[in-house]
């Protein structure tokens, strides 16, 4: 098996709907392109989104347009994992059969397997050898991945090439992935990349943020990874601390914030999210008004 390296900055796709609630193929293909002609290192399928509120047509849709528009010009990757470790197993080996470079799997959130490291394991495992792409680990809050399982799954298994750690605080379980994981996998950061600077200084090597500000995000990279840690910084001040900022008042409305975003760059045509839907009261999308007209350029 021939894996990908997954580094660098890998935004998590935002799905546009049309005025029927369906997934809109077009404006899709321009967040494809935008994302791409960013700079990015690769595209992602995941929470944000909406993935885990599609029928499988959806997701077969989805995905079909994703790695066609791409055309092989970045990594596709899309999260498959599941509460169940079968049905885990099915969206991953479709994923693989539609072409996805890599598959991202969190652990069952849960059920009877959720909280016994024996039963997570073993689930990574089942999944990991079935499949013929690359897999990155992924620990949330609510699913949680710890840096020694970590290192030790990716030692065992040729296929694991990262691991997302989310866990809060992001920058400790960073380094503490890191320090056990000793260069074999990267390790990336993601959260909506509130903590980047803090994760990029603990040793994270990428990061998963929302896709409507990828040139902001690649500037950054190139930036820091020049060395130039000052400038990095101000950068992701100026343009990203803010809407993270905003996100963290109200995180529910994480999607459909960067949803306006990409409308307001003309890249889709309607902010509509799944329901249920939680929208901004009147003194929130004055404020997220606003700070579109200060921010996106």
């Amino acid at each position: 098996m021939e894996t990908k390296k997954i580094s660098g900055v890998i935004p998590i796709l935002q799905t546009p709907f049309d005025s029927n609630g369906r997934i809109d193929v077009e404006s899709l293909r321009k967040v494809v392109d935008f994302n791409i002609s960013a700079g990015v290192d690769g595209v992602g399928i995941a929470i944000a989104s909406e993935v885990q509120l599609f029928n499988e047509t959806e997701r077969d849709l989805l995905l079909k347009t994703v790695v066609d528009q791409t055309g092989g010009r970045v990594p596709v990757v899309m999260n498959t994992g599941s509460l169940g470790t079968d049905l885990a197993i099915f969206y991953s080996k479709r994923a693989e059969e539609l072409g996805v470079d890599t598959i991202m799997l969190t652990p069952p959130g849960s059920g009877a397997g959720s909280s016994n490291p024996k039963a997570v394991r073993q689930y990574f495992r089942s999944i990991t050898k079935v499949v013929n792409v690359s897999v990155v680990l992924q620990d949330v809050q609510f699913a949680q991945v710890p840096p020694q399982m970590v290192a030790d799954l990716a030692n065992e298994l040729d296929g694991i090439v990262a691991c997302k750690m989310e866990t809060p605080p992001t920058p400790a379980r960073i380094a503490a992935t890191v320090d056990v994981v000793k260069g074999k996998i990267d390790v990336l950061g993601g959260g909506g990349a509130a903590y980047l600077m803090e994760e990029l200084s603990r040793g994270s090597t990428g990061t998963m943020p929302f896709s409507s500000t990828p040139t902001e995000f690649t500037q950054i990279f190139k930036l820091h990874k020049a060395g130039n840690i000052e400038g990095a910084t101000e950068l992701f001040n100026l343009r990203i601390a803010p809407l993270c900022h905003l996100v963290s008042q109200a995180p529910e409305l994480a999607i459909g914030f960067h949803k306006q975003i990409l409308k307001k760059r003309g890249l889709i045509e309607s902010a509509r999210i799944r329901q249920p839907e939680a929208t901004p009261d009147t003194g929130t999308q004055k404020t997220i008004d606003a700070l579109l007209e200060r921010v996106i350029v």
